[in-house]
């Protein structure tokens, strides 16, 4: 189960940096403010690492 949500978690990450890789170059090149989808994607994704990072399997290195 956690192996799932893991995967679930990092494929939306992906999506929203993908997103953003899209968007921002468009952004800065018309020198227009940040959309609120862009900065919203940016919330998302750093939502997404948190629960990714809480996720993680502690392991020893020793072991």
């Amino acid at each position: 189960m956690k192996k799932q949500v893991r995967v679930i978690v990092l494929i939306v990450f992906f999506f929203q940096i993908g997103f953003m890789a899209y968007r921002i170059p468009q952004v800065l090149l018309t020198e227009e403010s940040f959309p609120a989808e862009v900065k919203m994607s940016a919330i998302v994704a750093g939502l997404c690492l948190g629960i990714l990072y809480f996720l993680k399997d502690y392991s020893s290195p020793l072991e």
